[in-house]
């Protein structure tokens, strides 16, 4: 929930939405834009919304959180009115001033929301709201099941020799904080200069079976799908477009070994279309929108009205039917020494 594209989306908002309290009418041939991630406006679901609206939605998307922090914060806020935010950035978003505080008066699917999302510490500032949580995962660990045989039970997988030039990582400094979970280290957000030495070591250990470090889902699925990988650390994104393509695909999420992240939509301070905004993410909170963000991305929904939408099998399998797993799963968060994080993972990389 480094995670993924640029994307900016084009809304031009001809009326307000019906689903929310009175609203301010838009002005014909407003221009709503975001930063997004891969999958969050595809048209699949996003067509429902200009049907009612005559709202238009056209996406590109960008490749991982720091890049999106960048492109936002380059245009003071004033480029984009929207942002799909991962917990690792909220913070600096927030500290930045390029965020306002959300009104949940003004989303009528406000109350839907899972109540372990509601307030949570990476879109809660200063005792108010600065994101609406709608989409979330753990970060999983996938593999070509003709080719890894027996089924890997934990990461220990990605060492073994046999996998030399095999494997995949996120390209994504947010990856140092799985790593000191395999270590053991109990809280892998806050960690030392030992700590990230003794991370450093496993991840130069590591680094002849990794073949490349990916940054978008369907780039990863392009390497299973030329044989160049056998194993990966991803999200469910690409198991979901796998498992469709109809490649053997399999998917193992270790226990106690899972770090996380959660996607809040939040509003630009100097946004030109803040209304507009809250149209769109209502809609994204409601039954249709939740169940388009999970059909396309396999990622879990955030609400009860998304539980609804897909049933309680498919709920149990994302992990939306018990609220006490989500505490069970590091979540994404701000990191005190980024610097020190971002240095270590341009030395592994190089």
């Amino acid at each position: 929930m480094w995670h993924r594209l640029l994307s900016t989306v084009l809304i031009g908002c001809l009326s307000f939405a019906l689903w929310l309290p009175a609203q301010p009418v838009q002005a014909a041939g407003c221009t709503l834009t975001a930063i997004v991630w891969e999958g969050y406006t595809d048209s699949s679901f996003a067509k429902k919304f200009e049907q009612d609206t005559g709202c238009k939605v056209k996406a590109t998307y960008a490749g991982s959180s720091d890049e999106m922090f960048a492109k936002f914060r380059a245009g003071g806020g004033r480029t984009y009115d929207l942002i799909s935010a991962s917990g690792d950035i909220t913070e600096r978003l927030y500290k930045a001033g390029l965020v306002q505080p959300i009104e949940t008066s003004k989303l009528k699917n406000y109350d839907a929301v899972f109540t372990s999302f509601q307030g949570g510490k990476w879109n809660t500032f200063d005792g108010r709201p600065y994101g609406v949580t709608f989409a979330w995962g753990p970060n999983v660990l996938v593999y070509d099941t003709k080719a890894v045989q027996p089924a890997p039970t934990s990461w220990d997988v990605l060492a073994e020799p046999a996998y030399a030039g095999k494997i995949s990582l996120p390209d994504n400094p947010m990856t140092i904080a799985d790593v000191a979970l395999w270590l053991g280290k109990a809280d892998p957000y806050d960690l030392t200069e030992a700590d990230l030495a003794e991370v450093k070591q496993t991840l130069l250990a590591l680094r002849p079976n990794i073949r490349k470090f990916w940054t978008t889902a369907g780039e990863l699925a392009n390497l299973f799908q030329s044989g160049e990988i056998e194993l990966a650390h991803a999200w469910p994104l690409t198991y979901t477009q796998l498992s469709e393509a109809g490649f053997p695909i399999g998917s193992v999420s270790p226990k106690g070994k899972l770090t996380g992240w959660t996607d809040s939509w939040m509003i630009s301070k100097n946004a030109r279309n803040p209304e507009a905004a809250y149209q769109w993410i209502d809609y994204v909170l409601s039954s249709e929108g939740q169940k388009g963000v999970m059909d396309v991305t396999g990622y879990s929904g955030a609400t009860t009205l998304g539980a609804a939408a897909v049933g309680a099998e498919r709920a149990h399998e994302l992990f939306m039917d018990d609220l006490s797993l989500h505490s069970q799963i590091k979540m994404w968060q701000s990191v005190k020494n980024y610097d020190q994080w971002v240095q270590l993972w341009n030395e592994i990389r190089s």
